[in-house]
């Protein structure tokens, strides 16, 4: 149960330190929200699940789908969502819109839901991520198309100001 804390601490350090990195290096108005990487580690979570089925009768089914949830999903989840949180509230701060606050509560439900899933992997050692998988695919993919559509509204408004 908890022993897996021993295991990811490498991976899940690194990318706290990479998400406090670019959080202290972006310090201007964040214009680009559309967090790309969410989408991207869905898509590749999603091909890794299809490639190694854990729900086949074979008694190795699934065995790399495990651990890539628990060495790469999970951290790299954690990481992005709460960096997701911090750029999400930093825009609405400086451009109020309906689509900042449909951004920053699409950032809340990835966070909860990588909160989620790390908390099935340690409390009960179940994997909660193939009840959350598509949760995570439709919202990562509503947080890159909102975040496009308020990144062109952003340009607009400067290329309006000039």
């Amino acid at each position: 149960m908890i022993s897996l804390l021993y295991h990811t601490p490498f991976l899940a350090i690194v990318l706290a330190i990479g998400a406090v990195m670019f959080i202290t290096a972006k310090q201007g108005k964040p214009e680009k929200i559309r967090f790309l990487e969410f989408l991207l580690l869905a898509i590749v979570t999603a091909c890794v699940f299809l490639f190694d089925n854990p729900l086949r009768s074979n008694p190795y089914a699934g065995l790399l789908f495990y651990t890539f949830d628990i060495f790469i999903f999970t951290p790299a989840s954690l990481a992005f969502g709460f960096t997701a949180i911090y750029k999400s509230n930093k825009h609405l701060k400086h451009y109020h819109s309906s689509y900042s606050k449909l951004l920053r509560l699409n950032a809340w439900f990835l966070e909860i839901f990588s909160v989620i899933n790390f908390l099935f992997l340690m409390l009960t050692e179940e994997m909660g991520i193939m009840l959350l998988l598509p949760f995570f695919g439709i919202s990562s993919i509503i947080q890159f198309i909102v975040g496009e559509l308020e990144r062109k509204r952003v340009q607009k408004t400067k290329e309006g100001e000039q």
